[in-house]
């Protein structure tokens, strides 16, 4: 179970890091209600899936 969790959350990690970088590209490119959006996407990728995973009912 262990190592199934370790590989869940290496994987998001993975998605927030690559997102979190298009949300800064974004925000470079001067379109800031866009990077604002994609930031709020990143952080609810990473923390909806570790509450479930951590909060399981």
């Amino acid at each position: 179970m262990i190592p199934g969790i370790f590989l869940a959350l290496i994987t998001l990690i993975i998605i927030f890091v690559y997102t979190t970088s298009y949300g800064v590209w974004t925000w470079r490119s001067r379109n800031k209600p866009g990077a604002v959006m994609i930031f709020l996407l990143a952080f609810a990728s990473i923390i909806l899936p570790i509450y479930k995973l951590f909060f399981r009912e």
